[in-house]
């Protein structure tokens, strides 16, 4: 006798959390969004953000602005199975937290790091001497 055995497919809540110019893409999609802006305080975008985490969002996609301001709170998130926060870069001014993050899971993956740029010395490359 053979048995079967199926898994349920469980859900994930997604959620996007940033500014409003780029969370229109996520609600596309059929993302929860929750915009911020610049106005929107340290404190309540923290508060945000552990509302989502109670409520079971498993993944957060997050701009990388709002994730600066948050960056001690998904420090301490990464450490945990869910969610999955997933610091993507806005539409506005860039300051480089979602490389900088992409470049650290790097590192602590394999071990070294993989994007750093080499001075090769061909900075003339392409030029006529």
């Amino acid at each position: 006798m053979i048995m079967e055995t199926k898994k349920a497919a469980t859900e994930v809540k997604i959620a996007a959390f940033g500014e409003s110019d780029i969370m229109l893409i996520f609600k596309a999609i059929g993302a929860d969004v929750f915009a911020v802006s610049d106005s929107t305080s340290t404190d309540a975008a923290g508060a945000r953000l552990g509302q989502l985490v109670s409520e079971g969002y498993g993944i957060i996609f997050m701009t990388e602005t709002v994730a600066a301001r948050l960056d001690t709170m998904i420090k301490y998130y990464s450490n945990q199975p869910v969610p999955s926060i997933v610091v993507i870069p806005g539409l506005g001014k860039r300051n480089n937290y979602a490389v900088n993050q992409l470049r650290t899971a790097i590192i602590k993956a394999v071990g070294a790091d993989v994007m750093a740029q080499e001075d090769t010395g061909q900075s003339n490359k392409g030029k006529e001497e």
